[in-house]
């Protein structure tokens, strides 16, 4: 579909009567009003085939959620004790699903095929520069902390295997040897899917890759005899300050909005209330695993759980291990999605930055860009992984941006949708997301500084970890 097929069908939107507007919340109809530009919105409709299925968005946007970030849930849990996360985590859980569906009707409304698309049409020129850049520094900082989990993981790993050591490990062992041999093996084969839906077998394996972490849990919950005598159910940590810490954490394990409008755009014969299923399911599959591990490692370790909670068991076990692996492989399989997600967003600032070249103006879906932006992206990312030491503390702190895609621009959008119809009560809902946005923004980075400041760079890997997830 060309933009203007596009904007004539929005327009028709516009003016026709429509008898369920009374029925409709303001905050949904309130787009009837809201002007479109047809000359400065780039689109590659015309090469969209909406053939994703159900059961594959659910995969994917599971997989887009689900990562090395559950290995710190049990540690999460310790800090606020059961009532506090379990609360939090509801509420994000709920705060995440209301983003999701205001973000596919918007979808519906205006035909945009990405986010940084859909937050321009509507919400202007200036707000959608803003997501672009947004979306490129934080596809650019996962991609990286995906190779360096990667790196984490796989030399436990190896020490493993071969019974060597940190300090005492063949060449084999070293994350400058796996970063690149594992990414050029798993991941490079798998970075030139076009489309979105594509991705729904790829999912499948990462998927099933947190699920045999999760069973692991569960097991070693059930055989293990002797548990921890701390009372669960309230907060271990004494300071305030320390238990608000994990809501802004609990937040990134349910960011996947960026996602969720390709996703959408793309699914066969969609309809919003087939997407709020593939959305339910996904987000209550994801908080169940959540739950397992975070509850049961919780319990079985109590105050002393670690960071990781593969670190809390023996590092001799050979499930565990494999867990770990498992993790890597859930890794491997999210950074195509996330590479997908940002060279969007670069392919859109090219076109927009050579529009008004007269030598040379780049067209949407242009074949040679996408095979040089997609190996440029792969090959600068893995540079950086594999050879920047120092990196992990820059990641964490741009990874704060995560809270902007769940909660900020989504409220930017029902606030612009919201205005016209002078609706305050769907416009002061708006605020409280933008706010909410804010906070977890400010708040990560704050953190990150001040674990940083207090030597603590665990704190830092495992926050690294949690946001890229």
């Amino acid at each position: 579909m060309s933009i203007q097929e596009t904007s004539t069908k929005y327009v028709r939107l516009v003016n026709e009567p429509n008898d369920d507007d009374t029925l409709q919340p303001s905050f949904l109809s309130a787009t009837r009003s809201v002007e479109i530009s047809t000359q400065t919105e780039p689109t590659s409709d015309e090469d969209i085939q909406p053939s994703g299925s159900l059961l594959g968005a659910i995969f994917i946007l599971m997989n887009a959620i689900l990562g090395a970030g559950i290995l710190e849930f049990p540690y999460v849990f310790s800090k606020a004790g059961l009532i506090t996360a379990i609360i939090i985590l509801l509420f994000v859980l709920l705060a995440g699903g209301v983003t999701h569906l205001v973000l596919a009707k918007s979808v519906d409304l205006t035909g945009a095929s990405n986010y940084h698309q859909l937050i321009g049409t509507i919400c202007g020129s200036k707000l959608k520069m803003t997501a672009q850049i947004a979306l490129l520094l934080y596809t650019v900082g996962s991609s990286i902390a995906y190779m360096v989990t990667i790196g984490d993981q796989l030399t436990d790993v190896c020490y493993f295997v071969s019974k060597q050591s940190e300090n005492n490990h063949s060449f084999y062992c070293d994350r400058q040897f796996i970063i690149p041999v594992s990414c050029c093996i798993v991941i490079l084969p798998i970075i030139w899917i076009r489309n979105i839906s594509s991705f729904s077998y790829v999912s499948f394996f990462s998927v099933a890759s947190v699920f045999y972490l999760v069973v692991a849990v569960l097991v070693q919950f059930l055989l293990k005899t002797n548990r921890t005598d701390v009372n669960v159910w309230y907060p271990t940590a004494s300071d305030p300050i320390e238990i608000l810490s994990i809501f802004p954490v609990l937040s990134f394990g349910y960011q996947c909005h960026m996602t969720s409008v390709p996703l959408y755009a793309e699914l066969r014969n969609r309809t919003l209330s087939k997407y709020t299923f593939v959305v339910g399911s996904a987000m209550l599959l994801v908080t169940c695993c959540y739950l397992i591990v975070g509850v049961l490692g919780f319990v079985m370790f109590g105050k002393d759980v670690k960071p990781d909670i593969i670190q809390s068991f023996p590092s001799s076990s050979v499930m565990f291990t494999i867990s770990r692996f498992a993790i890597t492989i859930s890794v491997c399989m999210t950074y195509p999605v996330v590479l997908f997600i940002g060279r969007s967003a670069l392919e859109d600032a090219a076109i927009q930055i050579t529009r008004s070249s007269s030598r040379f103006s780049l067209r949407p879906n242009n074949e040679k860009f996408r095979i040089i932006s997609i190996f440029s992206w792969f090959i600068l990312t893995l540079l950086v992984a594999t050879f920047a030491s120092g990196i992990k503390d820059v990641i964490s702190v741009v990874g704060s941006i995560a809270g902007t895609f769940m909660f900020f621009f989504p409220g930017c959008i029902i606030i612009a949708r919201s205005r016209l119809a002078t609706n305050y009560y769907f416009i002061f809902i708006g605020a409280c997301f933008v706010a909410l946005g804010v906070f977890v923004f400010l708040w990560n980075i704050v953190l990150t500084i001040d674990e940083h400041a207090k030597g603590h760079p665990e704190s830092v890997s495992s926050r690294l970890a949690w946001w890229s997830s």
